[in-house]
């Protein structure tokens, strides 16, 4: 069904020349019928464009869904073309006076077109021509990925610390009423009275209520069971909701992000922004006055090393000097593949919030004769949906860092590892060491009083000779 609804789709759009242009097909075949080969611009950019090189150092091989849109034009047009890079590496930024990179290459007609990852941005389009959009690639950031949220604290995060509060207060407030009721109790009838009478007693009965068989003994009436009896109700609710919520939070770990949105980015001390140089983000920071970007940008200008260029390695940078970069969204996501194909881990990631949107396409030279027949077949390409499926062809399939967070989960067999359980063992650890100071405290008290006990005889017999004189 769906390859006849395709089928139908490609006859009508056939049948159904796009109109937006007024040229017709003769007139864009003649465009390019001057007897000479396009000279097409890149910068290797996967997938956008990727390259193999011979033993010179010169591209023997060039693939990407970019170039499969230079090669269907260049079978339906018949010209030829060769591709070339820039000398600097730069996409092309007015530098002193001048444009670099590829834009330059265009504005000096060194190459017909620039078919690359490039930006559509206002400065470029006044000394070049861009074509329709072939791509709507926000730019986004590149950072560590997410780390497991620590369980040290674990034992008490089932509860927020305002419910440990009334925990608390409830266990405080039913232990000095039941010890009212037994003073009042023993004042009346102390006969019947048995059992202690202190605070603290009511106050440990109360907590080895819901935590265990209480071996102690208290004042029973028919008051204070039922303030024993409303406590065990309540303690019993809260014991099953504690368990089942710790089962939940031990097995199914949180992971978090180092940032989340541009904002967190502009407001952190830890995470720096690095961008590469020459292109529309570090242009867009730069101008920014106000806000997040200005914040960014005078990050940038404190720190010029994070401008990067084309040859450094921004994974690394990423991942060992824990900073964001800013990239297209779609070459980010085909470097964490590599990445992760090469470490075997899940060493990068892309923050929730974009930087903003962006758009790609080609770029001519002013008044280029080719503008309009790129435009038309850019459109056609879409219309026919072989441009999505050209990127969508390229783009890594869904592997294990590509999955959500919350598919990061524990398998049911899996047994529980001593970082689940880090805060029980801190508990015993904080517990044991109490204990021990306790036994330390109970030794100088000992010791300072039998040195008192000896002291005072020595001075009650000098006390006694004294009166005796």
């Amino acid at each position: 069904m769906r390859m006849a609804f395709f089928f139908l789709r490609l006859l009508f759009l056939m049948v159904s020349p796009v109109s937006t242009y007024d040229k017709s097909p003769n007139e864009m075949q003649r465009a390019f019928s001057q007897g000479r080969q396009l000279k097409i611009g890149i910068i290797i950019i996967p997938p956008y464009v990727l390259a193999r090189y011979d033993a010179g150092g010169n591209i023997s091989y060039v693939d990407g869904f970019v170039p499969q849109m230079i090669s269907w034009m260049a079978a339906k047009y018949d010209f030829t073309f060769k591709y070339v890079e820039p000398p600097d590496g730069a996409f092309g930024a007015f530098i002193n006076g001048s444009w670099n990179g590829l834009i330059g290459m265009v504005v000096r007609g060194e190459i017909d077109i620039v078919a690359t990852a490039l930006s559509v941005t206002y400065p470029r389009s006044l000394v070049v021509d861009y074509t329709c959009a072939f791509s709507d690639d926000p730019i986004s950031l590149l950072i560590p990925f997410p780390q497991l949220e620590s369980t040290i604290s674990g034992i008490t995060k089932p509860f927020q610390y305002e419910v440990w509060t009334g925990i608390f207060l409830c266990l405080l407030i039913a232990s000095v009423v039941i010890w009212l009721i037994s003073r009042v109790q023993w004042h009346v009838n102390r006969q019947s009275y048995h059992g202690r009478s202190g605070c603290f007693p009511h106050f440990w009965f109360l907590f080895r209520v819901i935590t265990s068989n209480p071996s102690d003994v208290i004042t029973f009436t028919f008051a204070t069971r039922i303030v024993v009896a409303s406590w065990l109700l309540m303690g019993t609710v809260f014991v099953n909701c504690y368990t089942s919520s710790l089962l939940s939070y031990l097995m199914a770990p949180t992971f978090l992000p180092l940032i989340s949105t541009v904002q967190d980015l502009a407001d952190s001390r830890d995470i720096q922004i690095a961008a590469p140089k020459h292109t529309s983000v570090d242009s867009a920071l730069f101008a920014a006055t106000t806000g997040s970007f200005a914040k960014l940008g005078a990050s940038l200008r404190a720190h010029p090393e994070n401008l990067l260029s084309a040859s450094d390695n921004i994974e690394d940078i990423v991942f060992l000097q824990r900073k964001a970069v800013s990239y297209q969204e779609t070459a980010l996501k085909q470097r964490i593949y590599d990445d992760f194909r090469t470490h075997k881990q899940c060493r990068l990631s892309i923050a929730k919030e974009h930087l903003f949107p962006d758009q790609i396409a080609f770029a001519l030279a002013k008044s280029s004769p080719l503008t309009k027949a790129f435009n038309y077949e850019v459109t056609w390409l879409r219309q026919l949906g072989l441009l999505n499926h050209w990127i969508n062809s390229y783009l890594p399939r869904p592997y294990q860092c590509s999955a959500p967070l919350s598919s990061f989960r524990p398998t049911p067999n899996e047994r529980l590892t001593l970082n689940y359980l880090s805060s029980a063992f801190l508990l015993y650890g904080v517990g044991i060491s109490v204990s021990v100071l306790a036994f330390v405290l109970e030794l100088i008290f000992a010791w300072w009083k039998r040195r008192a006990n000896k002291v005072m005889p020595f001075n009650n017999r000098r006390r006694l000779r004294a009166e005796w004189n």
